[in-house]
């Protein structure tokens, strides 16, 4: 044993002088340490592996874990219980570090039983927050809280400068339960402390977290203030790490504003200094945020490159969550891309990734996405059901906020199937929430799309109204990105209404801020819209000009659709213009477009367009060709839309369930039948169609059949939509339900806590004025008379500490973070325990304390409980006893139940005041017969603990006789963690 305790020794201090503490591992230390392994025993190497696995947690994690789950089996075979917790926690950090948070958890819980009883709470620190870190991932933040508030609590005992990170921890998940007050107020918290201490390191970190928060809820100005504060510390403390993430923060700000050229030069100066410092998951943040930004401007091949960078070092240092993450990204990419196979396929492998994991936000978030590719491949039964299990989810995580952006997402299902009223419906309670968080993008992105279902209804005006709304709250974010398309869509509503000059003037200032901001795509969409103004408004060279230069910005980006929309409208206006054979050339194009990318609207208006110039000129043969590819691809496009006419018919007949819709929808048919019946009678006037007539009504009939055949399939699958969209609206209902529960629970919950902040004031109050009384006549007072002012003082924090364990007690049992954990004990030792802890508060008033309970009286329960029970029962029989008397202890058994006893000889109590006993929401408090304070909070606290020992509480009492407070525990319990 002194031979392995010399060669730790030797080996610390060699590590100590080798520099082996540094952050970062040297290669040559680990290959030395490596090659030390073959000539050690198996106890002395047991400290070198836990080294080695802490060197390798940033260099290769693989290596790490086994490091560590040698150390722990050998630590085991040895009996060492120091290196068994080490050798936990470096598993634990391992897992960690892969996002396997759930085996984290498993392992730090190990160490944490170890480390739990030591006197230094370093280790105790540090475990409860990474437990807390681990929760956070998982989307726990209750359970996150609670972890996080373990290192605050030891931090105030221990008097720690880094006060502030247990501050700011706990900021951080109020952020993610978008409590921006409490969050706020926590990091305010924060930054008094690090200023206090004047740790810049801590400063810093909190002005970051700050500006975060303000980032969570766009207010970008603000959030751009915390973080320049924050950059320009780490610098002065040459953290190159810090700089880099704040670097990168900045990098998002400027993204969401729209000043992309901003957000790439702070990106790839961020992804400079990490790729400096050498740390592979930091340099794959950083290639995923500059993806980020290209895909924010529609650049998809170099955010695909970005993308996959990330993903293949994320691969390399098996961080599984980054590794999602960056599968979700390419999703979005291929889903720009129209490529919804590839998108679905690396969404799966996202979602399977985050499952893994166990993180409920992600989980549900990729669920979400899923659905919205379902939802655009018109696949509604599908991508319903995605909505309703990421709102299951949602719920569970009690994540308002998201479940109202899934309402928008079911609400766009609603008017893709022509069931408007509904979609507004679904639309306006998403508005209802968003208002609540009162994130504005979010508003304002609520805004324009009920704006674009009043559009789609030619309610112009009203449509105006939202876009307009919309405009403002991002003109206050500066939001640049959006505001052009706010822009856009109210030049274009505004042309409905003939509204011409405000109608160009929002559609040039959109294309301005598209081109400012290096959107380069949405520039050609705006151009396309100016131009279509110039055709309304019978400018045709303006038009002209503003469709060749969409032209020329599609050929960068590859939008073929637009590119061959604007081709085919040039050609029109070429031949209009007499220049006919450049005019075919560019309809001719359109249509080799379309065909390419087989979108049937191109090619049919491109084949009438033809159609109309060869018939313009006699040329009957090329005339009829055209018009026979043209006939013959509207019948395909006028089948699809019969198909999806009958799918929306059915679904509003069955949602609806009104004879009015079914008078519509039989005049929509009878509306069909005649344009087909007037078609086919211009047909038959053509007598050189006459074999052609034959083969539209041959092909006419078959796709009747099809028709008939997808509309019983078609059937099926709505009484399954319908079935999901009752289960929206009973979400809906059960959503509101928990909402109304939820502001009475919460309207309790105030009640109590003004009770509490009242009765914390007393104790404190008298602190602070006997504090402050002593100081300022101290060199006055005679030593009696200083003892009787710290005798008042202790009282005073006697009670206050009395009040706060009952008040942190009561706040766990309401999270469900105090464990009911039933063993069996001596129920008359618990009982001369607390009368041990209440001894000196007794003798000050001479009263005697009597246990009467059998010396083997065992009892089956929660230890914990109990003790706090008959803690806070003995404690309120002293306060409230005469002095000279007495405060006794009875139990008793049958079958069923234990039944304890607490009697006093006090004061007593009146009928009318048993009754707002053991209740949260009737303030009843009582001073004792030395004017003792009391909260009443240790009666709520009893009846908590005995409720969950399936007894009752309750006390027999009259004015003036005393008073007996009895509860019984139920012998029929289980422990209920099991």
């Amino acid at each position: 044993m002194k031979h392995f305790k010399k060669y730790i020794i030797s080996f610390l201090i060699l590590f100590i002088s080798s520099n082996a503490f540094s952050v970062f591992a040297n290669q040559n230390v680990i290959d030395s340490l490596e090659k030390s392994l073959s000539q050690l025993d198996e106890p002395e190497s047991i400290p070198v592996q836990l080294e080695l696995s802490r060197l390798y947690l940033t260099v290769n994690l693989r290596k790490s874990l086994n490091y560590s789950g040698r150390a722990l089996e050998l630590s085991k075979k040895y009996s060492d219980e120091e290196l068994i917790a080490r050798s936990n926690l470096n598993i634990a950090n391992a897992y960690f570090e892969m996002s396997r948070f759930q085996s984290a958890i498993e392992f730090y819980e190990k160490a944490l039983d170890y480390y739990f009883d030591q006197r230094s709470p370093d280790n105790k620190i540090y475990i409860y927050t990474r437990l807390g870190d681990c929760e956070k991932m998982l989307s726990n933040y209750n359970n996150a809280l609670f972890y996080y508030q373990k290192p605050l609590n030891l931090y105030l005992v221990e008097n720690k400068n880094k006060i502030s990170d247990a501050y700011n921890n706990i900021g951080i998940i109020y952020k993610f339960l978008n409590n921006f007050d409490q969050s706020m107020h926590y990091h305010q918290l924060a930054l008094n402390e690090s200023n206090l201490s004047n740790n810049q390191q801590e400063i810093a970190n909190t002005l970051k977290n700050i500006g975060s928060l303000y980032w969570h809820k766009s207010l970008y100005d603000s959030s751009l203030v915390y973080f320049e504060k924050s950059l320009e510390l780490y610098r002065e403390l040459a953290d190159t790490l810090g700089e880099a993430n704040i670097l990168n923060n900045l990098g998002t700000i400027y993204k969401n504003l729209g000043d992309f050229q901003k957000a790439l030069d702070y990106n790839k100066k961020a992804l400079e200094l990490r790729t400096f410092v050498g740390k592979k998951k930091e340099i794959a943040n950083s290639l995923n945020s500059i993806g980020s930004i290209y895909l924010a401007t529609n650049d998809l091949n170099n955010a695909l490159i970005f993308y996959q960078n990330a993903l293949e070092i994320r691969l390399e240092i098996e961080d599984i969550m980054g590794i999602a993450n960056s599968q979700n990204n390419l999703s979005l990419v291929y889903r720009r891309k129209d490529d919804y196979n590839t998108a679905l396929e690396y969404l799966n492998k996202s979602l399977r990734n985050y499952q893994n994991i166990g993180n409920k936000s992600s989980i549900a978030n990729a669920i979400n996405q899923i659905g919205n590719i379902q939802k655009r491949l018109q696949q509604y039964d599908l991508a319903l059901k995605s909505y309703l299990d990421a709102i299951k989810i949602r719920q569970e995580i009690n994540d308002r906020n998201e479940i109202a952006s899934i309402l928008l997402n079911i609400g766009i299902i609603y008017s893709d199937i022509g069931n408007y009223s509904k979609a507004l419906e679904t639309f306006n309670r998403n508005l209802e929430i968003k208002r609540e968080y009162g994130n504005r993008i979010e508003i304002s992105y609520s805004l324009h799309i009920i704006g674009n279902t009043h559009l789609m209804l030619k309610e112009y005006s009203k449509a105006l109204g939202f876009y307009q709304e919309a405009l403002q709250l991002r003109k206050e974010t500066g939001d640049k990105m959006n505001i052009a398309t706010s822009l856009k869509s109210i030049g274009n509503t505004q042309l409905y209404l003939g509204n011409y000059e405000e109608s160009i003037q929002n559609l040039l200032d959109a294309k301005k801020m598209r081109e400012e901001i290096g959107d380069v795509k949405g520039t050609s969409e705006v151009l396309n819209d100016i131009g279509n103004f110039y055709i309304q408004t019978k400018q045709n060279e303006k038009a002209l000009e503003n469709y060749y230069k969409t032209i020329e910005l599609t050929n960068k980006t590859n939008d073929l659709y637009l590119n061959a929309l604007s081709k085919r409208k040039i050609g029109v206006l070429l031949i209009e213009m007499n220049q006919n054979e450049k005019g075919l050339e560019f309809i001719y194009e359109s249509l080799q477009i379309g065909q390419t990318i087989d979108n049937l609207e191109l090619i049919k208006y491109a084949y009438y367009e033809l159609f109309s110039y060869y018939n313009k000129f006699k040329d009957k043969t090329r005339a009829l060709e055209n018009y026979i590819n043209y006939t013959t691809i509207k019948d395909s496009i006028d089948a699809r839309l019969n198909s999806q006419r009958l799918v929306e018919i059915q679904m509003n007949f069955e949602l609806e369930e009104s004879q009015s819709e079914i008078s519509r929808i039989e005049n929509e048919i009878s509306q069909l039948t005649a344009e087909n019946k007037i078609r086919e009678l211009e047909l038959k006037k053509q007598k050189n169609v006459r074999n052609l007539l034959s083969i539209i009504i041959i092909l006419t009939l078959g796709f009747g059949g099809i028709i008939f055949i997808q509309y019983l399939n078609k059937r099926k699958t709505n009484i399954l939509l319908k079935e999901k969209i009752d289960e929206v609206d009973q979400s809906n209902r059960l959503l509101k339900e928990s909402e109304e529960n939820l502001q009475i629970l919460n309207a309790t919950k105030d009640k109590f806590f003004s009770i509490i902040a009242h009765d914390l004031r007393n104790p404190f109050n008298a602190l602070h004025g006997l504090t402050q009384h002593l100081l300022n006549n101290f060199e006055s007072f005679t030593n009696e008379e200083v003892k009787e002012s710290l005798d008042l003082i202790y009282n005073s924090a006697d009670d206050l500490l009395e009040l706060l364990e009952n008040l942190l007690h009561w706040s766990r049992t309401q999270r469900g973070k105090i464990k009911f954990s039933p063993i069996e004990f001596n129920l008359s030792e618990m009982v001369d325990k607390n009368f041990n802890l209440l001894s000196m508060n007794a003798k000050k008033k001479e009263i005697n304390l009597v246990n009467e309970i059998d010396d083997n009286f065992l009892i089956y329960a929660d230890y914990d409980m109990v003790m706090a029970i008959l803690r806070n029962l003995i404690s309120n029989a002293i306060k409230f006893s005469h002095t000279n008397s007495y405060v006794r202890i009875h139990a008793d058994q049958n079958n069923d139940f234990y039944q304890v006893s607490v009697m006093d000889n006090g004061i007593g109590i009146s009928k009318d005041d048993i009754s707002k006993l053991f209740r949260i929401d009737v303030h009843y408090s009582t001073s004792g017969t030395s004017e003792e304070q009391g909260s009443g909070l240790g009666l709520i606290l009893c009846k908590e603990f005995v409720d969950k020992h399936h007894g009752k509480i309750w006390v027999e009492s009259e004015p003036g006789k005393g008073s007996i407070f009895k509860f019984t525990l139920s012998k029929k319990i289980e422990n209920q963690n099991g």
